[in-house]
């Protein structure tokens, strides 16, 4: 039997569609998920900042920097790394982690040198971004 070729498009489209949805929705989930454990980790300060909390006329400043350093990361470094660990590395989480890590680890790189720190900054947001990363490839590994 000759099936129409759009018949056959529009087949295939109905039984991809949902599994793309799901997988699209658990991929927003696990950016949600790791963006706020990102979050969590910029608002403890580190000791060069902390060490700031007297000089800095309003306090609410340094908590303000740390949280946009912290969006700048998440978006910046954190959500392409994540991406493209998982999505090269579907089926396996813990080469998923691993080249999320080091894709993290070139980006956050480029990103610190711009911004003129140095290795300490970098490991700082290493640290930082190595614990959220873990949460995202948990999250997207179960679906």
């Amino acid at each position: 039997m000759d099936v129409p070729r759009e018949v056959r498009i529009e087949e295939a489209l109905t039984r991809a569609l949902p599994r793309l949805s799901l997988r699209t929705g658990v991929h927003l989930l696990a950016m949600h998920v790791s963006g706020f454990v990102l979050l969590g980790l910029f608002l403890v300060p580190t000791p060069s900042s902390a060490a700031l909390y007297g000089t800095v006329e309003p306090p609410a400043l340094l908590v303000l920097a740390m949280l946009l350093t912290g969006a700048l990361a998440h978006v910046v470094v954190q959500l392409p790394a994540a991406l493209l660990g998982t999505l090269v590395h579907r089926h396996h989480p813990v080469r998923a982690y691993g080249t999320a890590l080091a894709a993290a680890g070139a980006l956050s790189g480029v990103a610190v040198a711009a911004l003129g720190g140095g290795w300490a900054g970098w490991l700082d947001v290493m640290l930082r971004l190595a614990l959220s990363l873990a949460c995202y490839v948990a999250v997207v590994r179960k679906r």
